[in-house]
């Protein structure tokens, strides 16, 4: 038994080694590509120096020169985004700075304790270029309704921005008094720093008589004259401003509707302002010589005398 169980075992022992011998070359021939790939410096992918870059920072938005809808009273040639509104508050305080003494002054809180002639006025986008409104003042209850085209834009190709703007206003609720007019409005920026306009406008009938809605049986001045031109029905005047940058949100402005034909009460309307921009805000402080915010208020001109301290409050949304 012992000479016949040899030989059988001497086969199983030398088939279990060739059994061995296989698979340890297989696991070579398997592994082998593994560790050549990992070991390789050359075949690791190189990291794009570009790539390890931090991305670019986006560049500031620019400062605008033109920040509102409106310089104190004139149009600007500022555009509203398409179905964007635009809110503005005006407001006039009823009391001459000049007529009184500083104490007089500082104790009515610098005509603060007055009363007010307040506008309001809201406007839409119907596109990028063209824009409709309506604008309510104390003054006679006058409410004007308008529509504005902004027809060019300065850029490369044009030096100055050009809007034409169409209004039709009547005193005491746009009961009484109709006054059409049409303006057009030119501006051009210089840099980030400033912004000049002119407006030249006329105005039909404004031969009307401006009140105070709440006074209008007491003797309320409201700083119109008569003059030898009484006898005319219509207005052509030029609306002259600017805007001028002094800080990164502060900003000057001025304007000046010098009457050229027609009816011409008083002396031109002014007014000057200083401003802050917060966003989608405006706020400004003014000090004008009219209570007037309309195109036919403006027609009618300001007082030679009087200084009326105000506000507009302006928001874009």
């Amino acid at each position: 038994m012992l000479l016949a169980s040899s030989p059988r075992n001497f086969m199983i022992r030398l088939s279990a080694h060739r059994s061995l011998r296989l698979a340890v070359a297989a696991f070579f021939l398997i592994t082998t590509p593994v560790f050549a790939q990992t070991a390789d410096p050359a075949a690791a992918p190189v990291p794009d120096p570009a790539a390890a870059q931090a991305p670019d920072v986006p560049a500031a938005a620019p400062i605008p020169t033109q920040i509102d809808l409106n310089l104190i009273n004139l149009p600007t040639t500022m555009s509203i985004a398409r179905h964007h509104s635009y809110f503005r508050l005006t407001h006039r305080f009823a009391a001459d700075l000049r007529q009184r003494s500083f104490s007089d002054l500082a104790a009515g809180l610098f005509t603060l304790d007055a009363g007010a002639i307040i506008g309001l006025e809201y406007r839409f986008g119907i596109t990028s270029n063209i824009q409709a409104g309506v604008h309510r003042s104390l003054l006679s209850k006058t409410i004007q309704i308008f529509g504005r085209w902004d027809a060019v834009r300065q850029g490369d190709s044009f030096p100055v921005a050009l809007s034409v703007t169409g209004s039709y206003e009547g005193l005491n609720n746009l009961r009484q008094n109709y006054q059409p007019g049409v303006a057009v409005t030119v501006s051009r920026t210089f840099g980030d720093r400033l912004a000049l306009y002119a407006t030249p406008a006329f105005v039909g009938d404004t031969h009307a008589v401006d009140f105070i809605a709440g006074h209008e049986g007491h003797d309320h001045d409201t700083g119109l004259e008569e003059d030898e031109h009484a006898n005319h029905n219509d207005t052509w005047f030029m609306g002259l401003g600017g805007r001028l940058r002094f800080s990164h949100t502060g900003y000057i402005t001025g304007e000046y509707t010098p009457r050229l034909h027609g009816y011409d009460p008083n002396v031109g309307e002014w007014g000057v302002g200083i401003e802050k921009r917060t966003g989608g805000h405006t706020l400004q402080l003014n000090f004008t010589n009219s209570f007037g915010t309309t195109f036919g208020q403006l027609a009618r001109g300001g007082s030679p005398h009087d200084v009326y301290l105000g506000f507009n409050i302006t928001r874009r949304f």
